[in-house]
C-alpha cells in the first residue's frame, strides 16, 4: 500500500469541490498535457482534431543568396488539387486531400475514405519575383522554388582600412 503525504484540501474551481493536493495537481498536469496536444482549448468536439480531415502539412523553408525553396510534405494529393499562390512576402499552398481505398473478399468488403482541404502561408524573409517560381510535386513532396526579387539580392560591401 502506497503512502500519500496529507497536504490539506484545495478547491476545484469547476466544480465547487474540494480536491487533496496530489489529485488536484494530477488534474492540472493532465489539463495542460491536453492543451499542448489538442493546440488550446479542446471547444467543440476537441477542434482541431474535431473537424473532419483538418491537418497541416509540414514546411521546410530555406534561403540562399539569390533564392528560397519550400518543401511541403502533401501525401495523398494529387498535382491538379494543389493551389499555391504568391503575394508580395506571403507564399501560400492550399489545397484538397482525396483518398479512398477498396478490397473485397469472399466474406468481406472494407472501405475507407479520406478527405480534407488545408491552407498553409509561409511569410517569407524577402520580396520574390513572381514571374521566377516553379513547383514540382514527387512521392508526396511539393518543392517550389522562388528567385528574390533582383533589389532583394543582398550587396556584399568590402569594408576598407584608412590610416590616419
Amino acid at each position: 500500500m502506497t503512502l500519500i503525504p496529507w497536504r490539506g484540501k484545495q478547491h476545484d474551481e469547476d466544480t465547487g469541490s474540494a480536491l487533496s493536493a496530489p489529485l488536484h495537481q494530477l488534474r492540472s498536469e493532465m489539463d495542460r498535457l491536453f492543451d499542448r496536444f489538442f493546440g488550446g482549448s479542446l471547444g467543440f468536439m476537441g477542434e482541431p482534431f474535431g473537424r473532419a480531415g483538418a491537418w497541416m502539412p509540414s514546411l521546410d523553408v530555406s534561403e540562399t543568396e539569390t533564392d528560397i525553396t519550400v518543401r511541403a510534405e502533401v501525401p495523398g494529393v494529387d498535382a491538379k488539387d494543389i493551389d499555391i499562390q504568391v503575394s508580395g512576402q506571403v507564399l501560400t499552398i492550399s489545397g484538397e486531400k482525396k483518398e479512398s481505398t477498396e478490397s473485397k473478399g469472399e466474406n468481406y468488403y472494407h472501405a475507407e475514405r479520406s478527405f480534407g482541404s488545408f491552407r498553409r502561408s509561409v511569410q517569407l524573409p524577402t520580396s520574390i519575383d513572381a514571374e521566377k517560381v516553379s513547383a514540382e510535386y514527387k512521392n508526396g513532396v511539393l518543392l517550389v522554388q522562388m528567385k528574390k526579387e533582383k533589389g532583394a539580392v543582398p550587396k556584399r560591401i568590402s569594408v576598407r582600412s584608412v590610416k590616419d
